[in-house]
């Protein structure tokens, strides 16, 4: 007999089901394919609401039509972030009202804090398990199995907690076996990968020896008590020892920097808040780490302060606290300095696309602005060519979307190999298109370019999928020696001959290169 057997036998109570939509969740995302997912998704009328609300939200609509189709909708949200927006709607299942210390609520917005980390991490670890990210999210779901069969017997182990003691070793001696075995047990009554429960079964057992652990299970568990110390940063009583711990361990058993493990803890709050927002645990808005330590330093100011003008005859006490703000604000430099790092990195972040790594439209058209100036200044010449990519839309509806961002960081790769470093390439908003500013370039030597540029992108193509893809690219020259000199250059105006040219090419398709000539008042093209 089980663990979890003996328990229903003794509080004579049943077990708590899996809601239905839970768990065709689970069995599609641990057992099945994307197409079944999508199909569940599509079928299921509060998932596919859901979705479509959230697609319609401004940031992800911005000025766009309202989105209606769910196909587009998974294309504006992306596969990643859908996935966790269906698992965290999981939590929205099992949830009930306590007017006691047992907090819901507080349990799922850590649960979906450990999915948005495993998310973090997916990128930087080798090998990456994907059923791990739900692993991560459920690996203390006995706790609520465990709450739910005997709800007075938690509130035990929430007041063992505290006076000092961790979980497991309170559930333990109220109950006589952890919520890990708990979990494990309780999913072992579905159909779901073993691997899945012996990750629910392993969880907090990092410290035992390999070998009482299977194989192919060690590294799940080192994962997931990574993600475990992370998370806990933010929601332990103990937060910065649990910093500590994870930049160590972090270190030790999988290599990454401190500066790596730091990143990973100060970027999960933008992670995690968009999904509290979205389901409303927006008590447990989570605050960066760095801003929580400074502003704990504040506050320790003030204390000191306090101290200082209430109690100077306590002159040891005063000391004692001035040796810790020593200490904190030697850890606040530091993360001053960490900050500046991670400032230069968003500034940087400001001006690139972050798929294509190449710059983005706004800073495009910044820079087109001053090359322009520049040209007019010193009586120089300059072209700008826009390119677009023939279809890439098909690309998706055949390869999925995942292939469509692999095959724009290769174009955009290849495309910046054939140019000269003074020339700067951009990968514009609308997803099909690039430009580039080709400064001191005549027609003839911008031709050059177009050419080499349209023949990368046939080649890439085929390359990869042996079809005959091609692009349309328009060239406008700029020449000042041939403009009225007390005009200054029109960027929308150039814009708008290319965006022109473009139309004309894509309508004609009789070539596939156009050049542009602009005229005196810099406001029409002509061919």
């Amino acid at each position: 007999m089980g663990e979890l057997e003996k328990l229903l036998k003794l509080t004579q109570r049943p077990l708590p089901p899996l809601p239905k939509i839970a768990k065709a969740i689970l069995e599609t995302l641990l057992l099945k394919t994307e197409r079944e997912f999508f199909e569940l998704i599509s079928t299921n009328k509060e998932l596919s609401s859901l979705i479509l609300s959230i697609a319609n939200l401004p940031q992800f609509r911005k000025n766009n039509p309202p989105v209606e189709d769910i196909r587009k909708a998974l294309l504006i949200l992306g596969d990643i972030f859908v996935r966790t927006l269906v698992l965290s709607f999981i939590s929205t299942k099992i949830q009930k009202t306590t007017f006691n210390e047992f907090n819901f609520k507080l349990f799922w917005a850590r649960a979906i804090t450990n999915l948005c980390f495993s998310n973090i991490l997916f990128d930087y670890i080798e090998n990456y398990p994907s059923h791990l990210h739900i692993s991560a999210y459920l690996m203390d779901f006995g706790i609520i199995v465990l709450y739910l069969i005997y709800p007075q017997g938690y509130l035990k182990v929430l007041k063992l907690k505290n006076l000092g003691k961790t979980t497991c070793e309170a559930e333990r001696e109220v109950f006589g076996v952890d919520h890990a075995i708990i979990g494990a047990e309780y999913f072992e009554n579905y159909t779901f990968p073993r691997r899945f429960i012996l990750d629910i079964l392993y969880h907090h057992r990092v410290s035992t020896l390999p070998e009482e652990i299977p194989d192919g299970i060690l590294n799940d568990v080192k994962i997931i008590h990574l993600i475990d110390l992370g998370v806990g940063s933010y929601f332990s009583n103990e937060r910065e020892k649990k910093f500590s711990e994870f930049k160590e361990f972090a270190h030790r058993n999988f290599n990454f920097t401190t500066s790596q493990a730091e990143t990973f803890i100060e970027t999960l709050p933008s992670w995690v808040n968009q999904f509290f927002e979205i389901f409303n645990y927006k008590e447990f808005l989570l605050i960066p780490y760095s801003k929580w330590l400074k502003e704990k330093n504040e506050k320790l100011k003030e204390t000191i302060k306090k101290i200082e003008e209430t109690k100077k005859e306590k002159e040891e006490i005063i000391k004692n606290y001035k040796n810790e703000l020593t200490k904190l604000l030697k850890e606040k430099e530091y993360l001053i300095q960490q900050l500046s790092i991670l400032e230069d990195k968003l500034r940087k972040t400001s001006i690139l696309d972050p798929l294509t790594q190449l710059y983005n439209e706004n800073f495009f058209k910044s820079r087109l602005k001053e090359e322009l100036l520049r040209a007019k200044r010193y009586k120089r010449i300059v072209s700008i060519l826009l390119i677009e990519i023939e279809k890439l839309t098909k690309l998706t509806e055949s390869y999925g979307s995942k292939e469509e961002e692999k095959i724009l960081k290769i174009l955009a790769e290849n495309i910046s190999q054939k140019l000269r470093r003074v020339d700067i390439v951009a990968k514009l908003d609308h997803p099909e298109r690039f430009a580039i500013i080709l400064p001191e370039t005549p027609m003839g030597g911008a031709m050059v370019v177009a050419r080499k540029i349209l023949k990368t992108v046939e080649k890439t193509f085929y390359n990869h999928y042996k079809i005959p893809k091609s692009a349309f690219i328009t060239v406008i020259t700029y020449d000042p020696s041939k403009l009225n000199p007390k005009t200054d250059p029109q960027v929308d105006a150039i814009l708008k001959a290319l965006i022109k040219g473009m139309e004309f090419l894509k309508e004609k398709k009789q070539k596939r290169i156009l050049a542009l000539v602009i005229d005196k008042e810099l406001e029409n093209a002509k061919d």
